[in-house]
């Protein structure tokens, strides 16, 4: 477990610069009215730890920070402790990527994670020196690495986001981001409850499920457009009788052809004219043969065509109509991974379906737009597969056709020539052997064609075994840890729980129960309805309670860091804002029962004058006004008073 604490918050551009007097560990406010810059200090340190700030972004079509867009050769700098180690950090403006001072070595870290060119980025850095692992989470198709810009949702108090919505609003404007899920990992993450064990055995029964639904998907398509007919070694077994057989036949052709003719200077001309007649016979067989094989292949993929045509269909009316959200298996469900008791053939509510037909009706409507595309995709390959099929019978009925005109020729020759020879023998007994030769050769095609098919379907199968064996694994694994994450979490739940039922109780809420529901979120007074302002001691308490419980306990993953910005927020008045926040004091008070194991922690807190309780004055750290014209931006025209940037 870290700590995190900001001791200086510097900016520096060629038109503009601000350097903040030191930050101490404890309780720093910062006042200012409306306008003069107690929102853009938040703003740096947030900036400056690798969030995205819309203001300071060029492609804002509104609220642009003009004197910070404008500024040139312009950055943020925050000298930072972890875990009482000085690092400093500095950022440019527009930049995608932190410079990391420490001592003299300065690294450099890009913020957005690319696979191959960028797999270690500055979250990745700072969640490290914080001791908190990278968590990655799979939802239906999307893949998500949480990043210190997501725990930041739960550090920093900000007046841009409805106290309603307790979480601060995420940088990526999906509805996976802001997803429940997502939420709840951030809380989990942050309050220990968390177990690397249980995510890893999480992913890994998903991918393990994955893998068996690819394999299975193989070996069915495999077996649908193949035949598999016949035993392995019956079929090995006539391969060797066939293979002896035409050895034998040709031995006792060509010693057939030996005796049977006179010294005859044509002797030789008639036994390789037979040999190539032997040869073009065999390839035209193996042609037909391929030919046959090759329309019966496009007669498949005919059929395989209409029928994803349909699916299309039946998919585009789905779209349409479907409003459904929620992912899950019919077998499996994709997030605790616990098996559902249904019978086979029938569906959740009972109702019998067709196996073929199920999976069309489980997606939400963008899994749908992926799946259509898929298909629309897979129909393109199958016309590929279609033109590509009427290709090769193309040439291979045009080399049928130069084969059976050799043959034609090859045929004329040896007529000529058993008309001038002196031919004794018997020319009826070596047609026959050269027949049955033919027959023989068509059949060991065949023979390989049906040992490759049983061969690769066997492989099929046993790939689909085992991962069908790793997946069960994989589950069983997941379950035992399941049971220990569960265990593990009760126990950090009912701490948040007492403190939170305190602190909204002395607030301006006057709360009578309260209490985190399954999904975390606040339930308080069974939901009776409240006025708007105490949405704020509803939120606030609660950032208050997680700070608490990370002074308290061990196992808790915040840094001990809190950012609160402006609370002034949905109408409440003064004096239920300064009960609200003096209970910070509280919180803190009870995170540090025990002396002997007090832990360092930092609260920035930005507010308005006279919008603070006159206890906290001491804390008061910086000034910002607009009648005074001292703004947080102090332009460079005193060149004794440019900031020398470290």
């Amino acid at each position: 477990m870290g700590s995190l604490i900001i001791k200086q918050v510097i900016y520096s551009g060629d038109a503009y610069y601000y350097a903040s007097p030191e930050l101490s560990k404890g309780i720093n406010i910062v006042v200012g009215d409306n306008g003069s810059g107690k929102s853009t200090f938040s703003y740096f340190i947030e900036y400056g730890l690798g969030g995205k700030i819309k203001p300071f972004s060029n492609n804002e079509d509104s609220s642009k920070y003009s004197l910070i867009i404008n500024d040139t050769n312009n950055y943020v700098q925050l000298i930072i402790l972890i875990n009482d180690v000085a690092y400093s950090l500095k950022r440019f403006i527009g930049a995608q990527d932190i410079f990391v001072k420490h001592n003299e070595e300065v690294d450099s870290f890009p913020l957005e994670r690319d696979k191959k060119t960028a797999p270690f980025i500055f979250s990745d850095w700072l969640l490290g020196k914080l001791g908190i692992p990278v968590f990655e989470l799979h939802i239906g198709v999307a893949h998500w690495y949480f990043n210190f810009s997501d725990l930041f949702r739960l550090l920093n108090y900000d007046q841009n986001t409805e106290p309603r919505k307790i979480y601060k609003e995420p940088v990526a404007e999906n509805f996976i981001a802001d997803s429940i899920v997502i939420r709840k990992s951030i809380f989990e993450i942050l309050l220990g409850m968390s177990s690397a064990d249980y995510f890893k055995k999480l992913d890994a029964a998903r991918a393990a499920l994955k893998a068996k639904d690819i394999a299975k998907g193989l070996l069915e398509s495999f077996t649908e457009n193949h035949e598999i007919s016949g035993d392995s070694d019956k079929l090995s077994d006539r391969k060797d009788f066939v293979e002896k057989e035409i050895s034998a036949l040709e031995t006792q052709r060509n010693e057939l052809l030996k005796i049977s003719t006179h010294s005859s200077d044509k002797t030789g001309e008639l036994a390789e004219i037979q040999s190539k007649l032997v040869g073009l016979e065999l390839k035209a067989s193996q042609d037909r043969i391929k030919i046959t094989n090759l329309v019966n292949e496009q007669s498949k993929i005919a059929i395989l065509h209409d029928s994803l045509i349909q699916e299309i269909n039946q998919i585009e009316k789905i779209i349409f109509t479907h409003e459904k959200l929620d992912l899950f298996a019919m077998e499996i469900c994709p997030f605790c991974m616990t098996e559902k008791n249904v019978d086979k053939g029938f569906c959740i509510c009972g109702s019998k379906f067709n196996d073929d037909d199920y999976e069309k009706f489980v997606y939400n409507t963008s899994e749908y737009k992926d799946i259509l595309s898929y298909k629309q995709k897979s129909i393109k390959a199958i016309t590929l597969a279609v033109q590509t099929y009427q290709v090769e019978v193309k040439v291979l009925t045009a080399d049928l056709q130069q084969t059976d005109q050799s043959i034609e020729e090859y045929t004329g020759k040896l007529k000529k020539i058993i008309l001038t020879a002196q031919f004794a023998g018997n020319s009826t007994r070596i047609d026959d052997f050269n027949d049955r030769i033919i027959r023989l050769k068509e059949e060991l095609v065949q023979i390989n064609f049906g040992l490759r098919n049983i061969d690769q379907e066997q492989k099929l199968r046993t790939d689909f075994n085992l991962k069908t064996k790793a997946f069960v694994l994989a589950q069983n694994s997941l379950k035992s840890a399941k049971i220990a994450y569960d265990e593990n979490n009760a126990d950090t739940i009912g701490h948040f729980n007492k403190v939170y039922s305190t602190l909204l109780a002395e607030s301006s809420y006057k709360s009578i129960t309260a209490y985190i529901d399954d999904d975390y979120m606040p339930y308080v007074d069974n939901g009776e309805y409240k006025a708007n302002s105490s949405e704020v001691p509803k939120r606030l308490m609660y950032y208050f309670t997680i700070l608490s419980l990370a002074l308290q306990l061990e196992s808790v993953k915040h840094p001990r860091f809190l950012l609160i910005d402006t609370p002034e927020a949905s109408g409440i008045d003064t004096d239920h804002l300064n009960q609200n926040l003096l209970l910070l004091e509280k919180a803190i008070e009870i995170g540090m029962e025990d002396p002997e194991k007090a832990k360092d922690y930092q609260v920035i807190l930005t507010t308005g004058y006279g919008k603070l309780p006159e206890e906290f004055v001491k804390y008061i750290i910086e000034k910002f006004s607009t009648k005074e014209k001292n703004f947080i931006l102090k332009p460079k025209t005193d060149q004794s008073l440019i900031l020398k940037a470290e």
